[in-house]
């Protein structure tokens, strides 16, 4: 009868495997874990630095879709009206190719201006169509320092507006009301407005459930942010696009 023999291999073979096994699982954890099942889509983010800061909301929806190729035409303090005058925007516009684009205006243009505001949204959104692409208005949220400009003026205004245009609204002011009565911990905005990294996370969101008509709810990525409270985000902005 033969003895089975217990093969023992070197101590620093032992070590590699567990540092290949290690490596593996922290590869695994930085693999994007966004939804890779939506089609390919070309967005197009028109806007200032509501959309461009903390690496812009274009780039959380290509987090949130992998598939999606999200690119931005932004200048601080930019209005839309500055844009039609800026030949480098509207070139891009003109490039093509876009699925969607979205306009977002100056913070509190909608309400401040509203005439002017609409007259620039709606030569947008025709050149928009001319290129075959679909216009979207992302609603801003209300300042700290709001004067006045709340976030029922807001969704006013930006309801108005969509209608008028028949344009769909991505209500990121809505979600961003929401989430600061429901979970106040969360602090979503500069006194100027400006968001934090969290209130980016949160615009990239309801821009992902408004565009692709899905729930980020249980979307894998979580932009930086720590998995409970992108978990309330996700649905902060769930609630917000289909209410």
């Amino acid at each position: 009868m033969t003895t089975p023999t217990c093969r023992t291999h070197p101590r620093w073979q032992r070590v590699l495997v567990v540092l290949v096994l290690l490596g593996t699982l922290v590869l695994a954890g930085c693999t994007p874990a966004g939804n890779t099942t939506l089609p390919a889509t070309r967005v197009l983010f028109i806007g200032n630095s509501y959309t461009f800061y903390n690496g812009g909301v274009d780039q959380v929806l290509h987090g949130l879709a992998p598939n999606t190729e999200a690119v931005s035409a932004t200048a601080g303090g930019y209005k839309l009206s500055d844009h039609l005058r800026d030949s480098s925007t509207m070139d891009k516009l003109h490039e093509g190719g876009w699925d969607v684009v979205v306009l977002q205006e100056q913070s509190q243009g909608a309400v401040w201006s509203y005439g002017q505001f609409t007259t620039s949204a709606r030569r947008l959104v025709a050149e928009t169509r001319k290129i075959g692409a679909k216009p979207m208005l992302l609603q801003t949220w209300a300042r700290p320092d709001s004067n006045g400009v709340t976030t029922g003026a807001l969704e006013a205004a930006f309801t108005k507006a969509g209608k008028s245009l028949k344009a769909d609204v991505i209500p990121a002011g809505s979600a961003f009301g929401r989430s600061l009565s429901l979970h106040p911990q969360i602090v979503l905005n500069q006194r100027d407005g400006h968001p934090t990294r969290e209130g980016t996370y949160l615009a990239g969101c309801v821009a992902y459930a408004t565009i692709f008509g899905v729930s980020p709810v249980g979307n894998g990525f979580t932009g930086g942010l720590d998995g409970d409270t992108a978990r309330l985000l996700q649905q902060m902005a769930e609630q917000a696009a289909h209410q």
